[in-house]
């Protein structure tokens, strides 16, 4: 498996993820975050919003990992929160982009919707060099992270990619105005070679 650890990611998406970990535990929670991940430069001014290159790969999952030292087996639910919170930034600070789609969609049936939502989330995702990529197979809808920077240097026995699960989940959600089933059916925590989520059937 490639070694991704010193791989940077665009400031604008650690800041969505670092205001969503705000939005979930409060200011003193994200503090707590950041210092237990070794991050404490960043408790007084978050990365700025562009697309250059700022916190490497490996420390991204150190800020997942510390999360899920504070909530231990509550972890999985605050990080699908933070998700959703992370996603709801992309979309107030994309304003426009978000309005362009809105006003796509009314033309446009539900599967379509549902991969252009998710093309939009995985290139925000990824950012330069990155590779994030929408599939549909069989009918299926399906996400596929190759480089999964949450889970760098991480080894797990079980799927542990919950804060990108949150964030598909509400995508589609406000894609389509339906909730969805998502698994993640692979992981690289667990040894497989990409991080792959299915799209499921409509929630109710």
């Amino acid at each position: 498996m490639v070694d991704n650890s010193s791989r940077a990611l665009p400031n604008a998406r650690v800041r969505r993820v670092m205001s969503a970990i705000q939005d979930v535990m409060g200011l003193s929670g994200l503090a707590t975050i950041l210092r237990q991940a070794g991050l404490q430069r960043y408790t007084n001014a978050l990365p700025p919003a562009n697309s250059d290159p700022g916190l490497r790969a490996s420390e991204y999952a150190a800020l997942m990992q510390a999360i899920e030292n504070y909530y231990g087996r509550g972890a999985r639910g605050t990080l699908t929160r933070i998700g959703y919170a992370a996603f709801e930034r992309l979309v107030a600070e994309k304003r426009l982009v978000a309005l362009g789609y809105r006003l796509l969609f009314r033309f446009l049936p539900l599967q379509t919707r549902k991969l252009m939502v998710l093309r939009w989330l995985a290139h925000e995702i990824s950012g330069a060099g990155g590779d994030v990529t929408v599939h549909l197979d069989d009918q299926h809808v399906q996400l596929v992270d190759h480089e999964s920077d949450a889970t760098t240097g991480r080894q797990r026995d079980t799927a542990i990619c919950w804060e990108t699960l949150g964030e598909i989940q509400e995508a589609l959600k406000w894609g389509t105005g339906r909730e969805y089933e998502v698994a993640e059916m692979n992981c690289r925590a667990k040894g497989d070679s990409t991080c792959r989520f299915e799209i499921g059937d409509p929630i109710g």
